[in-house]
């Protein structure tokens, strides 16, 4: 099936990452017993979770190697090409026509699943990263050293060879590789290097015990797959279970204009605001996290009271208004790209700002001209982090796997944003955003004034659906009232006020906790 859509497209070459197998036991048939792999280094969660996972694997080498072996990917070329061309492959991991190279990189008919920030790394940046789930969730499973005798034959065949390659154009970096050989050379009987290498594959390559895979599966550096295994036992092709939706059922969600006008005729209600008035989120951490949870997982949203001090917030207000100069109009985003920058957009009217790329985000915003919003910046990423494992283990089965620039928004007197999902298209990318973060900073907000943020909750079908029906829940912007909600998933708009009023967003990408890799 996956060959099948290259051919019907224009694709002429394409690039895979390898995942790496990770035994539990010594075996000599992986291709039954062996359902652990290791994601690619660039698609484990830009989190806290995803770099411990990253180190657990780090540590159990000298050289701090993430894969042991080979981790550059392999290719796969359409070789049914000009009458009489020839194609001949320019190393072991990547084959072209070079003849037609010009035609690959112009016409953008080379793809890969590598991620796009990886590409100038491995000078490929004529490669185009696609995000279509036929390409995306392909995978080239590796199985380098899943049993001690084979890893002694490996060394005991190389013997001691140098650690420069190509007459020394090439050296070979501090590696499990040559670790491995040096563990041999070291043993003069067959008998202790077997005994030695049995260790260090253990040590470097092995999960033991329930806890240890659980823990790196919710690091996100382990993903199961078992398609090869249950195809194998049951003699006929298993397909994996479809674990992303496809753009178009995204969009198929999205109702039309009409649908729209229904659903603006429904009922409207003041939404409830957890933890308030019992010290909030920060004092309350543990039933908060578990609370936000079981509502993402009923309704998609959540509104709760942070808990910070309304000092703390009246002096992030501050700086917001002092930042206002440097904000511009808020653009729409389509499949990661903004549509008409320069073009006024009717479906919103804020003003916005990104702090990490006005440099009021990370260790030195502590100096700048607003280090209260900063902090509660990082208060809000913290408390998303903490909520990651229990995403994982809910029904949701979702995994947070990096965060977005936080945002700083302002809306003048009377301004709006019509209802939308924040991502309704996948945004571009195989773990587009999936969890949307609202901290208001309006200290003393007077609830006449309006301004409401107006979630959408459907009580029968879905919102695209023409008998939907459900109610509006609309929450007052009061200062460190924090709201989270599907970003994916859920309607919302933001309504007119008579003030003007001050928020912070920050976006999350992610993806189903088994998917293999963002």
């Amino acid at each position: 099936a996956h060959f099948k859509h290259l051919e019907a497209s224009d694709c002429r070459l394409c690039l895979y990452q390898n995942y790496e197998a990770v035994p539990q036991e010594h075996t000599l048939t992986p291709f039954v017993d062996v359902t652990l792999f290791k994601v690619p280094s660039g698609r484990v969660s830009k989190t806290p979770a995803g770099m411990a996972g990253m180190n657990f694997w780090a540590q159990r080498t000298k050289a701090r190697n993430y894969f042991l072996y080979y981790d550059n990917g392999k290719s796969a070329v359409r070789v049914r090409g000009k009458p009489g061309s020839e194609i001949a492959p320019t190393s072991v991991h990547l084959l072209y026509p070079p003849d037609d190279l010009e035609e690959l990189i112009t016409g953008k008919h080379a793809w890969t699943n590598f991620a796009p920030h990886e590409l100038p790394d491995m000078n490929l940046t004529w490669l185009a990263s696609s995000h279509e789930e036929v390409v995306a969730a392909a995978k080239v499973l590796h199985y380098p050293a899943t049993h001690f005798e084979r890893l002694w034959r490996k060394y005991n065949h190389l013997g001691n060879f140098p650690s420069v390659r190509f007459g020394g154009d090439l050296v070979v970096p501090p590696s499990f590789h040559l670790e491995a050989r040096d563990e041999y050379l070291k043993h003069s009987t067959k008998e202790k290097q077997l005994e030695k290498l049995k260790e260090l594959l253990e040590k470097a390559a092995f999960l033991r015990g329930d806890a240890e895979v659980q823990s790196q599966l919710e690091t996100g550096s382990v993903v199961i797959i078992d398609t090869v295994r249950e195809s194998l036992r049951q003699g006929i092709w298993v397909p994996p279970r479809q674990l992303r939706q496809s753009v178009f059922k995204m969009l198929q969600r999205r109702p039309g204009v009409k649908g729209m006008e229904r659903l603006q005729t429904m009922k409207r209600r003041p939404a409830e605001v957890c933890f308030a008035g019992q010290g909030g989120i920060l004092k309350n951490l543990d039933s908060a996290l578990d609370e936000i949870v079981q509502s993402l997982c009923l309704n998609g949203w959540v509104a709760c009271d942070l808990g910070a001090h309304q000092s703390l917030i009246a002096r992030a207000l501050e700086e917001a208004k002092t930042l206002k100069p440097r904000m511009s109009r808020g653009t729409t985003v389509i499949q990661n790209e903004i549509i008409s920058p320069n073009t006024p957009n009717a479906d919103r009217e804020d003003k916005v700002l990104f702090l990490q790329e006005q440099g009021l985000s990370g260790p030195s915003a502590a100096k700048g001209p607003a280090p209260t919003i900063a902090l509660l910046e990082s208060a809000v990423i913290d408390i998303v982090m903490h909520l990651d494992p229990r995403l994982q283990r809910s029904q949701l089965q979702l995994r947070i796997t990096e965060r977005c620039d936080g945002m700083l928004s302002s809306y003048e007197k009377g301004g709006a944003y019509s209802a939308h999902i924040d991502n309704a298209d996948g945004d571009g990318r195989v773990d587009g955003r999936v969890l949307t973060a609202v901290l208001y900073l309006n200290v003393g907000w007077d609830r006449y004034a309006g301004g409401e943020l107006a979630i959408f909750q459907p009580e029968l079908g879905d919102i695209g659906d023409a008998n939907c029906h459900g109610k509006w829940n609309m929450v007052y912007p009061e200062a460190g009232t924090l709201v989270f909600l599907r970003a994916d998933h859920v309607l919302h708009e933001v309504r007119g006020a008579h003030a003007e009023r001050y928020a912070l967003s920050v976006w999350f990408c992610g993806q189903h906790s088994n998917y293999g890799g963002s």
